[in-house]
């Protein structure tokens, strides 16, 4: 999924590419974008000016495969905050608030 994902959010990348975003090697991603294309998942298509590479891109199933997990962790997370009380859920609002401050490095 995480690499359904990279493509989906980047857009069509060359297995390299997409290896280096996922913080893999270039062969250890050769499986993962074999079982995602088996699966009709992704698309593979020449790469437009190197044709030693590939254009690894999402498909439509892949694409509702990826908006269906989404809508899925979003349920289950609005579920467990649902449970919360109201001064907790104020404080998991601050606390993201945080957390994308330090993962935007300020």
């Amino acid at each position: 999924m995480s690499a359904l994902s990279t493509i989906y959010r980047e857009g069509p990348l060359s297995a390299g590419d997409l290896a280096a975003r996922e913080r893999v090697r270039p062969p250890s991603i050769t499986p993962t974008v074999n079982k995602l294309h088996a699966a009709g998942l992704v698309a593979k298509d020449e790469h437009p000016t190197d044709g030693r590479q590939v254009v690894i891109s999402i498909s439509e199933a892949g694409r509702k495969q990826v908006e269906a997990d989404v809508a899925a962790r979003e349920r289950w997370l609005s579920q467990q905050l649902s449970g919360l009380s109201a001064q907790d859920r104020e404080t998991l609002a601050k606390a993201a608030v945080l957390i994308n401050n330090l993962a935007q490095g300020h």
